[in-house]
């Protein structure tokens, strides 16, 4: 594999790396795929004289429903849904028929043996119940449904994060409420003017340590003429290494500049995190009741739920964008939804905040929502300038920062990189604004829209520096140095350029440095027969120490082929 491949390789796992790095970061803010749900069984007791079965049997039962229950068999909801009589185990049972407020059809004991049954056939052979459950009866459905009840954290998180971003969201719902005239997308944007302005001292050093990169770029530039031409690895390292040395007499880390970098991207995620969950960090409420309202979201109105479908417990977005235009009355039935064992706290705790919901809506459109092509509204033109953005900026930008030094091959390898990356990162924000609300595309495109305007003003109030093709001349003859050459008798005399840099590699170093001792000794006894001129004439040079050379010329050239 020659030098080009591998350096196009390395380029290219470097892309996949930075996609699949991106893709992990993106794809955990926006929540993803919604966490395989678990279940914790309570002790169970029961009272003979209410319950058919006995506590030994319904613990089992219980546990049986805690081991085969995940996102697409969710077992405590089809409990509390046979509990409040409805059975959604059956074929083509149809949620949106279902009341969240009253009794349903089904008996509860029935459908409740359904569920148990399905549940007993996709059991491992040691989960299975070896006992006859038939006969149980609503006590016992009741007891089951108290033994998968959780209690829900009302408090506020007191973690040294959350306490800091909780902090930063109520800056954002100061600006959302007094700038933004309580439109969360309008407060959003002014929030990322403000956090551009904040971090404006690291794009400031970033500047000036591009700047002094710049200012190397001629000297730089002929350390690489010097070896223009010669592709091999040997002389690619012995390039890198001289530019890094040179680096190193100028004081000048080339990874300086990526320490900005590295501050502003936790920065970065932190407020896509205040973003996306505004009922955490910008409405105060603890992140166990973001989980507890996305389940109430998210759960059947069989189940006593919202009957929503938010698929992820970090973005609350869509969900209070639904709350916000169905009022607090939606709210209602989280007093006694059967998930929670303390479900008139958390009904008080949401209800508290039910009138700060921030409006999620431009016009008649809920930027709330996420862009579906089952609606096919204006909501579909994010993803598509989102696109659009990114392409224009990313050229833009590159435009007006400072681009590292190549020559030959590497130019056509840098370009098709960045092409490369024109293209691909677009197309990845592309693809996540169809898995997070409207809003949030927008914010991205404002953000990148801003952060372009920023660079351009920090180029143009310190802009890089420029050089001429004299300045590049220059700078190869102070990186040469010059070399007096004064004329004599054998200024005629050429030394062969075959061996120019013999002394730069081990395998020939030796050889190149007996050469050397050789000329310089002749060259002094040269010197030493022109300083004893006789009276008819300089002392005649030595024919043995030409046959001398000539031999050892034509040894090094037969050890070399």
């Amino acid at each position: 594999m020659n030098m080009k491949t591998r350096t196009l390789a390395k380029r290219g796992l470097l892309l996949v790396a930075v996609f699949l790095l991106l893709t992990t970061l993106l794809t955990g803010c926006m929540g993803g795929k919604a966490p395989q749900k678990t279940l914790t069984v309570g002790t169970i007791s029961a009272d003979s004289n209410v319950n058919q079965l006995d506590a030994t049997e319904l613990q089992k039962v219980a546990n049986l429903l805690a081991a085969v229950c995940n996102n697409d068999f969710d077992t405590q909801e089809y409990l509390v849904a046979a509990y409040r009589g409805y059975d959604m185990t059956v074929n083509g049972f149809d949620d949106s028929k279902a009341s969240p407020t009253k009794q349903g059809p089904d008996d509860p004991a029935k459908a409740t043996v359904n569920l148990i049954t399905k549940a007993n056939e996709a059991a491992d052979a040691d989960d299975k119940l070896a006992f006859d459950y038939t006969d149980l009866n609503e006590a016992d459905v009741k007891t089951l449904v108290d033994a998968l009840k959780v209690k829900v954290n009302v408090e506020r998180d007191g973690d040294f994060w959350s306490v800091i971003l909780t902090a930063i969201g109520a800056v954002l719902r100061w600006i959302t409420n007094t700038l933004g005239f309580g439109n969360y997308l309008v407060g959003i944007c002014i929030f990322a003017i403000l956090i551009e302005i904040c971090m404006l001292p690291f794009a400031i050093k970033q500047q000036k340590n591009t700047i002094r990169q710049a200012a190397l770029r001629p000297k730089e530039m002929a350390i690489r003429n010097k070896y223009k031409g010669r592709t091999d690895q040997v002389t690619m390292q012995k390039m890198q290494q001289e530019i890094q040395e040179f680096y190193q007499r100028e004081n000048f880390s080339p990874y300086s500049g990526c320490l900005p970098l590295l501050i502003q991207l936790p920065i970065i995620m932190a407020l896509y995190y205040i973003v996306i969950d505004p009922l955490h960090y910008v409405l105060g409420q603890s992140s166990a009741m973001s989980s507890a309202l996305s389940a109430f979201y998210n759960a059947s109105r069989a189940a006593g739920g919202f009957g929503g479908n938010l698929g992820s417990s970090t973005g609350t977005i869509a969900m209070l964008s639904d709350i916000r235009a169905g009022g607090v009355e939606v709210l209602e039935n989280l007093k006694d939804f059967l998930f929670f064992s303390n479900g008139d706290a958390v009904y008080e705790s949401i209800s508290g905040i039910a009138n700060s919901i921030p409006n999620f809506n431009i016009g008649p459109f809920n930027f709330g929502l996420i862009p579906s092509f089952d609606r096919f509204d204006i909501l579909l033109l994010v993803p598509v300038l989102t696109f659009v953005t990114y392409f224009l900026t990313s050229k833009l930008n590159r435009k007006l920062t400072y681009q590292p030094a190549a020559s030959g091959a590497d130019d056509r390898q840098v370009a098709c990189s960045n092409t490369m990356m024109d293209v691909t990162m677009p197309l990845m924000s592309t693809f996540f604004t169809f898995a997070v609300p409207a809003l949030v595309g927008v914010y991205w495109m404002f953000r990148s829209i801003i952060g372009m305007l920023k660079q351009f003003i920090i180029a143009r109030v310190m802009p890089l520096p420029k050089f001429t093709e004299e300045d590049y001349k220059r700078a190869e003859k102070e990186m040469a140095g010059k070399r007096i050459v004064k004329k004599s008798e054998n200024v005629g005399r050429v030394r062969s350029l075959h061996y120019i840099d013999d002394e730069d590699f081990e395998d020939t170093r030796e050889r190149a440095l007996a050469r050397k001792a050789a000329i310089e000794e002749r060259e002094r006894e040269e010197q030493a027969a022109k300083a004893k001129k006789t009276p008819f004439g300089a002392a005649p040079i030595k024919e043995e120490n030409k046959k001398n050379d000539k031999k050892a010329d034509n040894e090094d050239s037969a050890k070399d082929n």
